[in-house]
């Protein structure tokens, strides 16, 4: 059961970062005018990319869907402490980009989790269950 749960939180949230990562990268990239905004917008789309590449992965329980949800991981913590600093002009501090970050990170980290969970083989409970249920 946890297994499911775990399969289905990682494509949601994957999906949900992934579609919007892309759509909102496309049409914010005129509004990027300094470099760190630039860096933040291009970080966008590659956490889209990403994510939308971590869910087919996934869903094909492909071993790659690791890597990939370890690299959209680091990408969306930097996107999310980054984007603090370049658009938050006078107001952005320190303390809210590390707090931002260090959010992010949290999410990536359970997100690592879930496909872990999901990619590793299942365990004999498991699989004793599992064909229990299947009668």
């Amino acid at each position: 059961m946890a297994r499911k749960v775990a399969w289905i939180l990682s494509i949601l949230v994957l999906a949900n970062t992934g579609f919007i990562g892309l759509y909102n990268g496309v049409t914010e990239m005129p509004d990027a005018h300094t470099p760190l905004q630039q860096s933040v917008t291009i970080g966008v789309l590659i956490h889209g990319a990403l994510g939308v590449a971590g869910v087919v992965a996934l869903v094909a329980r492909h071993e790659s869907a690791l890597w990939l949800t370890v690299a959209w991981a680091i990408v969306v913590t930097y996107v999310a402490s980054m984007a603090v600093i370049a658009y938050g002009g006078a107001d952005a501090t320190v303390g809210g980009a590390v707090g931002a970050g260090i959010g992010s990170a949290v999410l990536g980290l359970g997100m690592i989790w879930c496909a872990r969970t999901i990619l590793r083989p299942a365990s004999l409970h498991d699989r004793v269950h599992a064909s229990s249920d299947d009668r």
